[in-house]
């Protein structure tokens, strides 16, 4: 019948013979999935909306975010102007690769393996020279009992080198022992698979002119030309509109094969898996472009999303950073590496006059320092350095001395 037509069948092979169960499986395979299993790859997940966007938001948002090197000078923390760290970190970590994209890698082989490793260039008087992302797909991890040490051993294209781990600094996306990485892959391979499946009963349903094959049943034994008949008959309202009427005479039953889009709930299977993939990055859906929360409910979990997802990972990367970039006596001397993630809450113009305002009323900024934070020069003669407060405000000790 019509089945036979939609698996490739010749025309008279589900007439004449019985199938088997396994190979009835088979061919439902062959109908829904093109006789393919399911590869829950990189290749693979990257197909799917929901996976692509959150690669490429929480790649993109923690390449924006600039590091920068500090130092502690009793209560007062300093910028440190130094020319290799400036180097690697603000202009350029190596020929090819800006520090956005240097970072927008490391946070992508993260994404995908489990962990990023980064390449910090040293000479042979340990002069940081460059930085550079290796290819986490490359690498396999090695204990060495003798030393006590885990080496990180890396074949590209045929070139082959081990790196200890002072040499790396490594981005986790999570990690349960600190060494080795889980990626969105091992974690959300169910969520992916089904959202892979659905994605591709969909595009089969569609390829399908929106119809269901079936089956047509009779009550009685059908000499071969009735059966002939009853199978054009069918041919000829599949092949017309989505929306054709097949009229049945006497007792013949049709039957179709599969789910309807009703029955299988196919949109919102779709809309499940984009929620799966924020829990499981910790992206809010509004940021995949779903859900219908207001605007101040959008806000909020943006300000979440950089607090209580992409945070973890500056704080990881700052400490990391922090240990094996700079050297010891570096780190003696007070110096840490910072990233501000400032830059991704700017909100508009009328929020952040408010914040700026709050801040120098209460002393927090001058007025300098908020004109520093929107790119314009300071106010001429020194006059916006002065720290400012309200007037209803005062020390706690001239308020106990009834002063103010």
């Amino acid at each position: 019948m019509l089945l036979d037509r939609a698996l490739g069948r010749p025309k008279a092979a589900a007439e004449q013979r019985a199938l088997e169960w396994e190979e009835a499986q088979a061919l439902f395979r062959r109908l829904f999935l093109g006789g393919e299993e399911l590869e829950v790859s990189r290749k693979s997940a990257e197909r799917l909306s929901p996976v692509a966007a959150a690669h490429r938001i929480l790649s993109n948002s923690f390449g924006l975010i600039p590091f920068g090197v500090y130092r502690r000078n009793g209560e007062a923390r300093e910028p440190v102007r130094n020319a290799d760290l400036d180097r690697v970190l603000k202009e350029r970590p190596n020929p090819q690769m800006s520090p956005y994209l240097c970072r927008k890698v490391l946070m992508s082989n993260a994404f995908w393996r489990g962990f990023g490793a980064c390449w910090n260039q040293r000479d042979a008087a340990g002069r940081l020279t460059g930085r550079l992302p290796l290819p986490t797909e490359c690498c396999s991890i090695r204990y060495d009992r003798e030393v006590g040490a885990y080496w990180y051993d890396y074949d590209v294209d045929g070139v082959r080198r081990s790196f200890a781990a002072y040499e790396l600094s490594l981005l986790y996306f999570e990690t349960y022992d600190g060494v080795r990485g889980r990626g969105l892959l091992d974690l959300a391979r169910e969520a992916v698979a089904a959202d892979g499946m659905a994605q591709r009963y969909g595009k089969k349903f569609y390829q399908n002119g929106a119809r269901i094959t079936g089956v047509v049943e009779l009550d009685t034994h059908a000499a071969p030309e009735t059966r002939e008949k009853v199978r054009k008959e069918f041919q000829r309202f599949s092949n017309q509109d989505a929306f054709a009427v097949a009229v049945l005479d006497h007792t013949m039953k049709y039957t179709p094969i599969g789910l309807n889009q009703r029955d299988a709930q196919f949109m919102e299977s779709r809309a499940f898996s984009v929620e799966e993939i924020s829990r499981f990055t910790g992206i809010p859906r509004h940021m995949l472009q779903t859900g219908r929360e207001s605007y101040d409910s959008n806000a909020q979990q943006r300000l979440n999303y950089v607090t209580d997802t992409l945070l973890p990972y500056v704080v990881q990367w700052e400490q990391e950073d922090g240990y094996k970039l700079l050297t010891h006596r570096q780190r003696a001397d007070g110096w840490y590496v910072r990233g501000n993630v400032e830059v991704l809450l700017r909100a508009d113009p009328a929020t952040r006059a408010g914040f700026y305002e709050k801040m120098i009323q209460n002393a927090v900024y001058c007025p300098d320092e908020c004109r520093a934070k929107e790119e314009k020069n300071p106010i001429p003669g020194g006059l916006g350095a002065s720290f400012l407060a309200t007037k209803n405000l005062g020390a706690l000790a001239s308020i106990l001395k009834g002063d103010a």
